[in-house]
C-alpha cells in the first residue's frame, strides 16, 4: 500500500473513529489493515513528529497508527479561530522546510487542501470554514519505510 493511500485510509478511519466508539473502531481498523492504531483524545499523540508545526487552536482529536510494514501516520483535528488559517498554516510549513508540490493547494468555496513534503514526511491539511473559524485536519505520514 502506498504511503499516500495509507495516509488517506488512515485519515478517514481516524476521523470516523473520533465520531464513534473508539475501541470498537480501533479493533476493526486493526483487523482490516494489520495496523496498530491508537485513537486518542483531545491531544496531540506523544510520538507526533515535533518538527511538523501545527496551527494554534483547540485540538479536537489526535490519533496515530503504524501499518504492517512500519508506516507511521498521524491525524490531528484542530479548531482554528484565525481568519487567515490557510495562509498561516502554509507559512508555518514552509518556514519548517516543507515544500508544496505544484498544484497541491486546491481551494474551493469554504475548503482548502494543502499538501507539503519534506524528506521523509508528507503533510496534508484539509481546512473547512465553519462559521467564524476553521477546522484543520492534519494527516502526517512518514514515507520511505
Amino acid at each position: 500500500m502506498t504511503g499516500r493511500r495509507l495516509a488517506t485510509l488512515a485519515a478517514a478511519a481516524l476521523l470516523a473513529a473520533s465520531l464513534t466508539g473508539c475501541s470498537v473502531i480501533e479493533g476493526i481498523i486493526e483487523q482490516q489493515t494489520g495496523a496498530d492504531v491508537e485513537i486518542g483524545g483531545a491531544s496531540v499523540p506523544a510520538d507526533f513528529p515535533a518538527d511538523v508545526p501545527l496551527a494554534e487552536g483547540q485540538v479536537v482529536n489526535g490519533s496515530s497508527g503504524t501499518g504492517p510494514n512500519g508506516e507511521q501516520v498521524w491525524n490531528i483535528l484542530i479548531t482554528v479561530t484565525a481568519a487567515d488559517a490557510p495562509t498561516q498554516i502554509a507559512a508555518q510549513l514552509e518556514g519548517a522546510g516543507f515544500t508544496a508540490p505544484t498544484g497541491a493547494e486546491t481551494p474551493s468555496e469554504g475548503t482548502v487542501n494543502l499538501t507539503y513534503v519534506r524528506t521523509d514526511l508528507v503533510v496534508n491539511v484539509v481546512l473547512a470554514k465553519v462559521g467564524d473559524s476553521w477546522t484543520a485536519n492534519y494527516t502526517v505520514a512518514r514515507t520511505g519505510m
